[in-house]
């Protein structure tokens, strides 16, 4: 994004200070170490830190001004420009560039799992044909998003972003910043439902995505989800739909398991995608349905969605000698545990669960990691080690069943079950949410094999 700083100035009705000529700002920065060409450093007052305590320092790495909501003396008579919040002028100043960029197609991407990636598959099929960005990692709230915007490239002619909530009216604010021409909903999970209460509320919360988006604009949405599929009737923008199972648009068929992914037809056309994970299809018809109706080739797509690269924790599979370690231990809700479980049982060798708690579940805990347990047991699973607090549910469930092996214990004492279950050829799966931090366990595991 390119603005002069007195169009900035104007935007915010904002004076700026130390003002001699006129600046054209290129990028914007919230992070005083990381400041790239022809920056203006945006400092951020959080409950841990204050970016303010960091402007000096912004300024010495090659910031050519700032904002700021305080009465500060910066050295190098720096220009700045002195605002009531500094994170609500960020916003504003997003807002004002999507305004400014009607050229620029933007995807909005939501749901309960899968945004990110969703998000690289859809990123790699435009790549293929036009100027494509999109929002970095976990970039995907109230500040990541706007932050993301500011820095998006003014070559840029599509952008894919990934929005991120926890409760009502968070996907509105966002959708209202980005207008997003196409928007996407991967499925209606129970990720948060300890703030929203019901499925059906997550399902009003995620499609918010609507309320910035024009009304010619175009929903893509899971048709097997349960929720969606049953409430698509009261979205209010034109519903394209993808699927396995149900009637869809853009509907997989034919799916065929090969030794590093698979094979799948959509209206005919063959597509490949590597991945272990069967959930990867439909993070993948996403891509598909979207590159479609932005007019690319056919082959393209099939191309852009071959190369996607793995995500860091998610599903990330890792080989050490005859052993397979995957760790997917940067989120985890039920839909996902099951969904990691049945791509588990595509491998060969002895299958391995480290599993530990799903946060934000709130009264649906217990019923929840039950479901999880009772799904254990109508699979081809040896050993079970579960850790933490409700993933006691987990176990009390799969222990009933006397042919898979199940413990319950420490996270300490995980290493200790795994070295005595572990032999060649296993398989283990580590799953759990962020919070519980399993993925200190992998790496420690990774460390002793």
């Amino acid at each position: 994004m390119s603005l002069f700083l007195s169009e900035i100035g104007r935007i915010l009705n904002a004076t700026v200070e130390n003002f001699k000529e006129d600046i054209l700002i290129e990028s914007f920065s919230i992070n005083s170490k990381d400041i790239r060409k022809n920056a203006m450093f945006i400092p951020l007052k959080g409950n841990r830190f204050d970016g303010h305590d960091f402007i000096d320092q912004a300024i010495d790495n090659g910031a050519l001004c700032f904002l700021t909501q305080k009465d500060v003396i910066a050295k190098k008579d720096c220009p700045y420009l002195k605002v009531d919040d500094t994170l609500k002028a960020m916003q504003n100043l997003a807002c004002a560039y999507r305004e400014k960029r009607k050229d620029l197609v933007v995807i909005g991407i939501t749901g309960s799992v899968g945004k990110t990636t969703t998000k690289e598959y859809i990123y790699n099929v435009l790549s293929t044909t036009y100027n494509t960005y999109k929002n970095q990692g976990n970039y995907n709230n109230h500040i990541g998003l706007p932050y993301s915007i500011l820095n998006i490239p003014d070559k840029t002619e599509i952008a894919v972003l990934e929005m991120g909530m926890s409760n009502f009216g968070e996907i509105s604010f966002l959708s209202k910043i980005s207008k997003p021409d196409i928007g996407v909903i991967t499925n209606i999970g129970v990720a948060h439902i300890e703030n929203l209460k019901t499925r059906y509320n997550i399902f009003l919360a995620k499609s918010e995505i609507q309320d910035g988006m024009p009304s010619s604009s175009l929903l893509v949405i899971n048709n097997d989800n349960d929720i969606l599929h049953s409430h698509r009737n009261e979205l209010k923008r034109r519903v394209v739909t993808i699927g396995i199972e149900n009637d869809s648009d853009f509907m997989a068929k034919d799916i065929q398991k090969a030794a590093n992914g698979f094979y799948f037809v959509v209206d005919s056309y063959k597509y490949f995608i590597e991945t272990f994970n069967f959930h990867d299809i439909y993070n993948s018809l996403f891509a598909i349905a979207v590159g479609i109706i932005l007019g690319i080739d056919r082959e393209a797509i099939a191309q852009g969605i071959m190369k996607k690269d793995g995500l860091k924790r998610r599903f990330e599979v890792i080989k050490k000698g005859d052993i397979t370690v995957i760790d997917d231990t940067y989120n985890a809700s039920t839909h996902s545990m099951i969904s990691a479980i049945d791509s588990v049982c595509n491998f060969e060798g002895k299958k391995i669960l480290v599993l530990g708690d799903m946060l934000e579940l709130g009264s649906l805990s217990e019923q929840e990691h039950r479901k999880v347990g009772s799904y254990i047991v109508t699979k081809p699973i040896d050993v079970v080690i579960c850790t933490g607090q409700d993933a006691f549910y987990i176990f009390d469930q799969v222990r009933k069943n006397e042919k898979i092996k199940s413990y319950f214990v420490s996270k300490e004492e995980c290493l200790d079950i795994l070295q005595k279950e572990l032999e060649g050829g296993s398989v283990v799966l580590f799953k759990a949410s962020r919070g519980v931090k399993l993925d200190e366990l992998v790496d420690n595991f990774l460390r002793g094999l």
